[in-house]
């Protein structure tokens, strides 16, 4: 599980510092205030779809350890009734 923690870690750093760079990359630009804002609003977009894709692949991967974790209690209780039976 440790993996899953660090994975997701780096994902989120490099969201926020993709964030960050865009947009201290758009103030620092010399541009129009109607351009700037343009661009802020479609780095937003980018950003959100990349949180939407962060957080489906968050949602994939609890899923994914919610059946491994239910196969091996119920892997367990099995075990758990044989060796009740055998005694």
């Amino acid at each position: 599980m440790g993996n899953v923690d660090r994975v997701s870690g780096f994902l989120l750093g490099v969201m926020v510092g993709s964030l960050i760079g865009g947009i201290t990359a758009l103030l620092l630009a010399p541009t129009s205030g109607k351009k700037l804002r343009g661009k802020i609003s479609d780095k937003a977009e980018d950003i959100y779809e990349d949180a939407q894709e962060y957080i489906e692949t968050g949602k994939d991967k609890a899923d994914e350890l919610y059946r491994e974790g239910k196969k091996k209690v119920s892997d367990i209780v099995e075990n758990a009734k044989k060796l009740v039976k055998s005694s």
